[in-house]
């Protein structure tokens, strides 16, 4: 026949119209079935034949109408489970595929090793196949039958109800196999010891590192161990000076680093380098302020003073015809009724020599006539009052 090839000690007989209705017949309903063999050889122009050889040949039924008389050839890619099966059972070495590009066996394919356990395993689309005890070449890539794909599943939580203690966890799906609505029952479990966290260790780490927090403790008593990574480097620091002047005047005449009965204004500078020994310009742009009285009365004791007198402490102070009202911040707001107070006379007690600024208000030494005013207010009466120096009363 045609198409015989030599190979080494192979001889290749291709076997073609083998699905006849004898071969049907012979089969029948059988999975397989074995038949006796004979191969003669004959020398080129001769009729007898040289050799003779005798073999089995077992033949497993491929075909779902076997024995009903109708040889019509298997197409190809209409493999199915059985036929997989049958060629496994056969004998023959299979491999599967998802693309063709990675073949593996059937056992290294549904069971990876460790290093890819975790990756999904999606089914195979091909196989192929060989003779195994020969080891001849693979076949082509044969297409396994492929179905329609499913219905994707999705998953609802129908409700959580706690169940008794000791009782058994349950799951019932009130929903369908691809829309699956469940009610789940979780046993309510012992109660625990409440739970102690205690710092232990806190480490300073390098900038950029991640911060961690480990528990070098249990569950229930936790010891939690910090590591802080260190911030960014800062800008390097400088010194600051300061320096004090004394002066006979705001102008700064009389200037000096000394004070004296007749310095009665101060003034201050900060410098970011030091000065040997400050001098009246280094001061041009600072403010003298009087802290010195005409009595030598350090201001920090006056409270109160008149326009022409410095005094020591007030146990008095007297608003005539006026009315007096808590602030909002803390403040006395007192409001005169008398219209023709000078604006001048309201001013010339509103700044102590000239030094401190208060609200303006008018002379307090009482009524022309020596009456005290309309009202007497108690300073108890005045919830912030507690804030400002407890003078004995106010009179209004």
């Amino acid at each position: 026949a045609g198409g015989i090839t030599v190979e080494g000690n192979s001889v290749r007989v291709p076997l073609t119209e083998t699905n006849t209705e004898e071969l049907i017949a012979a089969l029948g309903t059988n999975e397989s079935a074995t038949f006796g063999c004979e191969l003669a050889g004959f020398e080129t122009g001769e009729t007898t034949p040289g050799f003779l050889l005798q073999f089995d040949i077992s033949i497993r039924n491929r075909r779902a109408d076997a024995g009903t008389g109708r040889p019509v050839p298997v197409s190809d890619g209409s493999y199915t489970a059985a036929q997989v099966d049958a060629l496994f059972a056969a004998g023959f070495e299979i491999q599967l595929s998802r693309d063709g590009t990675e073949w593996k066996s059937y056992e290294d394919y549904y069971n990876p090793d460790e290093e890819n356990a975790e990756i999904e395993i999606l089914p195979p689309r091909m196989f192929r196949f060989r003779n195994a005890a020969v080891g001849h070449d693979w076949s082509e890539a044969v297409p396994l039958v492929q179905g329609e794909p499913g219905l994707a599943a999705r998953m609802y939580v129908h409700s959580v109800t706690t169940g008794e203690s000791g009782t058994q966890a349950k799951v019932v799906n009130y929903g369908t196999p691809n829309e699956a609505r469940l009610a789940f029952t979780i046993p309510k479990g012992d109660r625990g010891n409440a739970a102690t966290i205690r710092v232990g260790e806190v480490e300073m780490v390098e900038d950029g590192e991640e911060p961690e927090v480990t528990n070098s403790g249990t569950a229930s008593d936790a010891v939690l161990n910090f590591k802080i990574p260190r911030g960014p480097v800062g800008a390097t620091g400088h010194e600051s000076y300061l320096y004090v002047a004394y002066a006979e005047n705001t102008d700064g005449r009389g200037f000096s680093l000394t004070p004296a009965a007749s310095r009665k204004y101060r003034a201050e500078i900060q410098s970011d380098a030091p000065i040997e020994t400050p001098t009246l310009s280094d001061f041009a742009g600072a403010s003298w302020q009087k802290y010195l009285g005409d009595d030598e009365t350090v201001y920090g004791d006056v409270l109160v003073a008149d326009a022409d007198t410095s005094v020591a402490q007030v146990t008095r102070i007297v608003f005539e015809n006026a009315t007096i009202r808590r602030g909002i911040e803390g403040e006395v707001i007192v409001r005169f009724k008398e219209a023709g107070v000078s604006v001048d006379e309201m001013n010339r007690y509103a700044t102590i020599n000239g030094r401190t600024r208060l609200s303006s208000w008018t002379n307090g030494g009482g009524s022309p006539s020596g009456m005290p005013g309309l009202e007497v207010c108690e300073p108890q009466t005045i919830g912030l009052l507690a804030e400002f120096p407890d003078y004995s009363s106010f009179m209004g």
